[in-house]
């Protein structure tokens, strides 16, 4: 165990993955069957699918007590549940490259180096969307099962196993009394999920230096409470127009055959974030809006459109076979193409940024 007084995880992924369960797991995992005293929390914006979720686990030894409650900024494990979480380095509120990375990616080891030079550390990767598609299981199930990979040779670890407990019959336990109590038809959907998790990922040593994040880098809070303003109103409302939801998605996209389709809108009213985009034209001799296709900068995957489409106009599809859809139609009133995925939560009030802060152009993100 490090010099300091916790073993601290940090979880870094998008609503809708599960980190907020998988980081209260990891919690329950030391103090029910390590004999620890951990404490587990997180912190997420609307709660919306897409939008960022951290989730922050900290452990001690079973004899000391956690005086702390704050974010994790120096973990010992960093778990990625998604790899463009990785083009938002260097992370403005962690000081400390962690000694272990778990990272879900469809990259491999070299692939990884080459676009990530400042890996370092032991890292951990698998194809989590891959192995969830397959095992029919949560992304939360995969990563745990990746992350005790990652935990089973630290010393907090195999120190608190003193009667030759299976670490990993200890995951299974756990998944049992935390997701088969709640939804029993699931659970060896999702035992099979985190075995798989475990067995499938892959290591190797990262070439970076590692070390402390350069202090300019640093997150620097712009309203304390010397200068907030008068009144206590907030002046950054959140907004999700500059996030790019399509990390979300679990393997799956809907796929739109305009042929099909009678343009009847069901689609537009069941979407929650207004993915399709109308246009008027004329169907059938009259003159009516007509669907043109989706935004999937702002497509998180839900398929509720496949399921609600009379006529199959929308079927689901694999996303991997269809990296560039002919019916991708970016929202001209956001120009989506250029969006990346912000660095921040859509929270205004803990840790967003606001559309008004950025340049504006007829309504949309410029």
């Amino acid at each position: 165990m490090k010099d300091r007084a916790y073993f601290e995880i940090r979880l870094e992924s998008l609503g809708g993955l599960g980190a907020n369960l998988c980081g209260k797991m990891l919690g329950e995992l030391g103090v029910k069957y390590l004999g620890l005293n951990g404490a587990a929390f997180s912190s997420y914006g609307s709660e919306k699918r897409g939008s960022p979720v951290s989730s922050f686990i900290r452990w001690c030894e079973g004899n000391k007590e956690i005086l702390i409650n704050s974010p994790v900024r120096e973990p010992d494990i960093l778990g990625v549940f998604q790899e463009n979480i990785l083009m938002k380095y260097p992370w403005p509120d962690i000081l400390e490259m962690p000694r272990k990375m778990v990272i879900n990616t469809r990259k491999n080891a070299e692939a990884l180096t080459e676009n990530y030079p400042w890996l370092s550390g032991d890292i951990y990767y698998l194809d989590g969307i891959s192995i969830a598609m397959q095992t029919k299981s949560r992304m939360n199930m995969i990563m745990l099962g990746a992350m005790m990979k990652a935990l089973e040779d630290e010393d907090i670890v195999k120190g608190q196993n003193r009667e030759s407990r299976d670490f990993l019959a200890c995951g299974r336990k756990l998944i049992e009394e935390t997701v088969g109590k709640k939804y029993p038809d699931l659970l060896e959907i999702n035992r099979n999920g985190f075995m798989a998790g475990y067995e499938m990922v892959r290591q190797f040593r990262g070439k970076g230096d590692g070390g402390t994040i350069p202090e300019d880098c640093q997150e620097k809070l712009v309203w304390g409470y010397e200068n907030a303003p008068i009144g206590g109103i907030n002046p950054l409302a959140g907004s999700m127009a500059s996030n790019d939801l399509s990390p979300s998605r679990s393997g799956y996209m809907p796929l739109f055959d305009e042929s099909k389709c009678i343009h009847c809108g069901l689609c537009d009213s069941t979407c929650p974030d207004m993915v399709f985009q109308f246009k008027k034209g004329i169907y059938k001799g009259k003159e009516q809006m007509m669907n043109r296709g989706l935004d999937y900068h702002y497509c998180k995957g839900c398929l509720r459109c496949v399921a609600v489409c009379p006529v199959n106009a929308l079927v689901a599809g694999v996303e991997a076979e269809h990296p560039d859809p002919q019916w991708f139609v970016p929202d001209k009133d956001l120009v989506a193409s250029n969006i990346h995925w912000t660095q921040r939560a859509s929270d205004g009030w803990i840790t967003g940024e606001s559309y008004m802060s950025e340049r504006r152009n007829d309504g949309g993100v410029r």
